[in-house]
């Protein structure tokens, strides 16, 4: 068979693509119209967990899982808005990367609105402005992001998914790596690329700045001066990548939350959230675990918080496998909350096994 009938036969195949994306969207219309009857939330974090484990069932190749996984996000994004209109909010400005990971998630179709801070992000979805917000929890190198958690105190929002996202780190600049004086970026960036920047840049000035993105924006305009920060983020500010993955450590991964104003029902496969305040007494932290190892409950993450309330007195930050309406869960969730002054459900939400 020639090119130009092999290329016809892909031009009818993409005729029935098309029709049948479309039939798909028409139903998506329909269950739009139930779910803002029902004032159910538009994005379900359940139903999108068991799209991409069909896909990937189905998928006999060529074509790869993620692949076909990107496909389909962007065919939700675009159901979702066909549903009704979303807004997801971000630790901006554009190019950081949580700007990144809410585009990972939602696609291209949804409306994001930039901010400049997290407790920002937070009350964006607190008070409605806002149907979700992104925010970064924790890094694989660096821990948990504090002022992520401390904001689950403050503000009455729910974690409905998490992202897990590579993070790769780039240095850019106009000029040569030789001319460079000056290079930018966040604490957290110059952080995890120590090593290699010690070993590069031994008499160049490392200054922080707010966001990668800012500092790609300074890079762009200041003479002899560089960036590190998201590869896609030199495009923007017409920046020459030099050195690509200059981070420290090869599987460096940072953990998002997706906050929300309820959290999705079990998928078979999920985490939970809680914030426990205990009385300042010995053994305390003891005692609010041994139900976990009762139940044979395993723990992903414990962090110490300071209340803010009162001098040295803390609470906990605890991630475990599995769901709130679980009945083991529940019977631990029962016997943690006699043991402690309080405890806050944050969320139950998918494990995020999405190839990336």
């Amino acid at each position: 068979m020639n090119l130009d009938k092999l290329r016809g036969k892909i031009d009818a195949l993409d005729s029935k693509i098309i029709d049948l994306f479309n039939k798909r969207a028409n139903v998506v219309k329909e269950i739009g119209v139930i779910k803002n009857r029902k004032n159910a939330q538009i994005y379900a974090a359940d139903r999108e967990k068991q799209v991409f484990e069909k896909v990937s069932a189905k998928n006999k190749g060529p074509l790869s899982d993620k692949c076909l996984f990107a496909v389909y996000r962007e065919l939700m994004a675009g159901s979702i808005m066909l549903e009704r209109p979303v807004k997801v909010s971000y630790l901006g400005p554009e190019g950081t990367f949580s700007y990144f990971a809410a585009k990972e998630k939602f696609g291209s179709s949804i409306e994001y609105l930039s901010l400049n801070g997290i407790d920002s992000v937070f009350k964006e979805v607190e008070s409605e402005r806002a149907d979700y917000g992104i925010v970064p929890v924790e890094n694989s190198t660096e821990g948990g992001i504090r002022e992520t958690l401390n904001m689950f105190n403050e503000c009455d929002v729910k974690i409905c998914a998490e992202i897990m996202m590579p993070v790769h780190h780039n240095l850019m600049a106009k000029c040569k790596k030789s001319e460079i004086k000056k290079i930018y970026s966040k604490p957290q960036a110059l952080s995890q690329c120590k090593l290699w920047l010690t070993n590069n840049f031994q008499k160049v000035d490392l200054l922080d700045i707010g966001s990668t993105t800012e500092a790609a924006k300074i890079a762009s305009k200041e003479k002899y001066s560089a960036a590190i920060a998201h590869s896609e983020v030199a495009r923007i500010y017409g920046l020459k990548i030099l050195r690509r993955n200059i981070e420290d450590h090869a599987n460096n991964v940072t953990r998002f939350f997706v906050l929300s104003r309820e959290f999705p029902p079990r998928t078979g496969n999920d985490k939970t959230a809680i914030m426990c305040h205990t009385k300042n007494e010995a053994g305390a932290l003891l005692k609010i675990l041994e139900p976990f190892k009762k139940h044979k409950i395993n723990l992903a993450d414990i962090e110490p918080l300071p209340t803010r309330k009162k001098a040295w007195d803390y609470c906990f930050f605890i991630d475990f496998v599995g769901h709130a309406h679980d009945e083991k869960v529940k019977r631990v969730l029962k016997e943690v909350g006699k043991k402690c002054i309080d405890m806050k459900i944050m969320g139950s939400f998918p494990v995020d096994s999405v190839t990336r």
